[in-house]
């Protein structure tokens, strides 16, 4: 049975007034919890030490509507007024599990500034539905959350929405409409809840598969969090993604050209592969078609591990153990799988005609999403014609997180440096061996000379060869700002709130 009744716009502000009248915040629930995040959040069955009594409303709160065990209605009462109390019950936020006590038919938590709901961890008295909503405070729904744009434009489309918590993000800051589609129509029940319970009208939930959900219209920013866990039963809609995994978001990209606006850009957390001879931009492209030199398409990985089906593993354990992995091996073998990649898609249809970027970068994984937004333009400017002249006018500089290690070995005068490794963890990951004279161009990266300048002195002190023309070293450079060692005034990496990460 959906929980979850649809009542009156009085009834969700009194709920929505009454949970911040009482403290239930993001913040309060995390300190209490002793959660990291919100996205670390674990609730009592899950072995959570932090506020495991009740001595006030919060706690209640988060007895009642996060941690999905059963509330004394006198303890309840002592805590929380009355009224809040039959809202919920009105909603169908709440049932009662006998007498005197009440227990929650879905979960209920603030994120991102909103109030969601979706299905418990534990479903009441029946097996998981095929389309249940999955919860908008995991650890992978943080990261898709965490790339959500602060300009979503006036149309917003969130497709595979599941609780619809991007558009409701996107309204939020601003879009004029924003859809939430899915298939499933238990997710398009949540997402219409959601947002009558926030109090955004423009949030529009629509059901349907894809593209399908809103017919002919064109979007300024499209979104998704797609299934992506290789199964091809199609037993759980949030989470599988096809006999590859990659179905539904392969779709997605073939549908850009059709409804993502001229200047729009999509934005996705997915897990994809590269294949023999083919990296997944490169397929990319193939799936966009004819239209494939109209878009930029920019790929960061997020460092989660080493194993290919780390990430997978994650999608399965995460709130409730909802199915079991298998092993991938021989379908990776029959797919020749050379990596597999999991983080942030975006693609932008260009404006005006303009030289496309297609780039590919992997971020640590506590860095914030402002560094996908700065290599996106950081790549969008690289890729133009104009960028050596640029370049001539900017002062590299080194980048706080970057290291330049050197290996000495005894030779005749002593001990000789004989390897140059650059290395950075954040908020980029990336390490190069490089030459000795690239490690003479860094050093002169000061933040005082311009890259022209730097240019002349390599010249006349013959670190490079005279034929070397500007050109080529300004390639150079830009490699060095795409892999976060060097930084521009004008592109500044996004800065770092805590001491620089050890390298080891």
């Amino acid at each position: 049975m959906v929980p979850l009744k649809i009542g009156s716009p009085g009834q969700f502000t009194e709920l929505r007034e009454g949970l911040r009248s009482l403290g239930y915040t993001e913040e309060a629930v995390c300190q209490r919890t002793g959660s990291e995040t919100i996205y670390k959040f674990k609730n009592l069955k899950e072995d959570r030490e932090a506020g495991a009594e009740i001595h006030d409303a919060l706690d209640v709160l988060i007895r009642l509507l996060m941690d999905e065990v059963a509330v004394e209605e006198a303890v309840i009462l002592q805590h929380v007024p009355g009224r809040l109390l039959e809202v919920l019950a009105e909603l169908d936020v709440i049932r009662r599990k006998d007498e005197t006590k009440w227990l929650c038919s879905a979960v209920l938590y603030p994120v991102v500034g909103l109030y969601v709901v979706s299905d418990r961890t534990r479903v009441i008295g029946e097996k998981f539905p095929d389309d249940v909503v999955y919860a908008a405070i995991t650890g992978n729904t943080g990261r898709f959350l965490s790339i959500q744009p602060q300009d979503p434009g006036e149309d917003f489309l969130d497709l595979c929405c599941g609780t619809g918590v991007a558009a409701l993000l996107a309204a939020k800051r601003g879009a004029k409409r924003a859809w939430a589609a899915d298939l499933g129509e238990r997710s398009v029940h949540f997402s219409d809840f959601n947002a009558k319970l926030n109090g955004l009208d423009q949030v529009i939930a629509v059901k349907g598969d894809l593209f399908e959900a809103v017919a002919d219209q064109t979007f300024d920013v499209i979104v998704a969090h797609p299934p992506y866990v290789p199964d091809a039963g199609k037993r759980l809609l949030f989470r599988d993604g096809g006999e590859d995994g990659e179905q539904i978001f392969r779709r997605i990209v073939q549908g850009l050209p059709q409804y993502l606006k001229p200047g729009g850009r999509f934005y996705c957390v997915t897990t994809a592969t590269d294949r023999e001879n083919e990296l997944l931009q490169e397929r990319m492209r193939k799936w966009l078609g004819e239209t494939s030199p109209e878009f930029d398409i920019i790929l960061v990985a997020t460092e989660v591990g080493k194993r290919p089906a780390t990430v997978l593993e994650a999608v399965i354990n995460a709130k409730g153990k909802l199915g079991t992995l298998g092993d991938r091996s021989e379908l990776y073998e029959r797919l020749k799988v050379t990596a597999i990649f999991y983080g942030t898609v975006v693609v932008e249809r260009v404006a005006q005609p303009r030289a496309v970027a297609t780039a590919r970068a992997v971020k640590a994984d506590k860095a914030s999403g402002d560094v996908v937004e700065w290599f996106r333009n950081w790549e969008k400017a690289a890729a133009q014609p104009s960028l050596p002249a640029a370049l001539n006018r900017s002062r590299p500089k080194l980048a706080r997180a970057m290291r330049l290690h050197v290996v000495h070995q005894p030779g005749e005068s002593g001990l000789e440096p004989v390897e140059f490794e650059l290395k950075t963890k954040y908020p980029l990951v990336s390490s190069a061996i490089i030459e000795p004279w690239l490690a003479v161009l860094v050093g002169m990266c000061d933040g005082q000379m311009t890259t022209g300048e730097i240019y002349s002195q390599l010249h006349a002190q013959e670190v490079i060869h005279e034929s070397m023309p500007y050109e080529d070293l300004c390639q150079v450079v830009r490699l060095l700002i795409s892999n976060g060692f060097l930084e521009l005034e004008q592109f500044p990496l996004p800065r770092l709130e805590a001491p620089v990460p050890a390298l080891v």
